[in-house]
């Protein structure tokens, strides 16, 4: 019997067969990944088109071309002040609010006609170029009264208190003989200086104001006009006038307001004794420290609490 040979024929067709049909699958897998590819491209150009709609479909709130700088009061002002750049800050304000108020730099070297708030804005209402009328400077039910308390003999002050500084008032008697001082103590706390010749602007700076000449130093017989009320007015008249006994004036600092409770210093108490003098200026010293330490915690918790007086935006007036 002959012996058949292999199918050769079917065996070849099967494997082109399979060669097919591989690569027909890595032609399929291939178009598929360029279709994603394609798909993700589309998708990716789709998503910055959306992205750059949403850019530009924001709201822009347009800056108003209408405002300038309107000056504002950044610490409470005495009426009769001389305005220095510490006195106030710039604010974009709409043109339509205050269109009286002053800007930019116009007011340096006014006075202040009556008390301005912090916050308060600077208008010709309360600054004015000269120096307002005493009269318009004193509360209901308060007086003016003008001592001899700065010249050669009483002026405790060095020759810079100005207009609208607070000062303790000191009462000194002297002996029969006028050779020795008696005594000196305390008589009038927490006065206000409503006029004091001499403060001006000038060519000396400091690091808190852009220049004052002080006022007429030891040796000069001015008046200092002093805001009291109608006792304080008798009391002060009266003792100015007694034989052997002159008033005398010492500045405070304006952050100090509360009054103080201390012994006269009576020469005879410590002539015989000059330890006592330490041992009341020790007492002294830590008194000052107790009254910095209470006033730097009080202005502390002042200073966190908000400020009515300060917007951050203007507010526009009522329709």
């Amino acid at each position: 019997m002959k012996k058949k040979s292999p199918p050769y024929a079917l065996i070849g067709a099967v494997l082109l067969g399979g060669v097919a049909v591989f690569f027909l699958y890595q032609n399929h897998v291939a178009e598929g990944k360029r279709l994603a590819d394609a798909a993700d491209a589309v998708k990716r150009d789709y998503q910055a088109k959306l992205d750059a709609a949403n850019k530009n479909s924001q709201i822009i709130t347009p800056v108003a071309t209408d405002s300038r700088n309107v000056l504002y009061a950044t610490q409470p002002i005495v009426a009769g002040n001389l305005i220095s750049s510490s006195f106030f800050e710039k604010k974009l304000t709409p043109k339509n609010i205050l269109p009286d108020a002053y800007s930019e730099q116009d007011v340096i070297g006014m006075y202040a006609v009556r008390n301005i708030e912090k916050g308060d804005p600077l208008t010709p209402r309360n600054v004015a170029k000269n120096m307002p009328t005493l009269e318009g400077r004193i509360p209901p039910g308060m007086r003016a009264i003008a001592l001899p308390v700065f010249n050669v003999q009483n002026n405790a002050t060095g020759g810079f208190a100005v207009n609208g500084d607070k000062v303790d008032l000191l009462y000194t008697q002297f002996s029969e003989d006028s050779k020795y001082i008696y005594s000196t103590r305390l008589l009038l706390q927490n006065l206000q200086i409503l006029y004091i010749p001499g403060p001006a602007p000038s060519t000396d700076t400091t690091d808190t104001t852009p220049g004052l000449v002080p006022a007429p130093p030891p040796g000069s017989p001015v008046s200092v006009t002093f805001l009291v009320t109608p006792e304080q007015a008798q009391a002060l008249l009266y003792l100015s006038e007694v034989k052997n006994a002159h008033i005398g004036m010492i500045l405070k600092s304006r952050r100090e307001t509360d009054e103080i409770k201390i012994k006269p210093y009576v020469g005879a108490d410590y002539h015989n004794n000059p330890r006592k003098i330490q041992t009341m200026a020790d007492k002294s010293e830590q008194r000052v420290k107790d009254l910095q330490a209470e006033i730097e915690a009080r202005e502390k918790t002042l200073s966190s609490q908000p400020n009515t007086n300060e917007t951050t935006t203007p507010t526009p007036p009522s329709p």
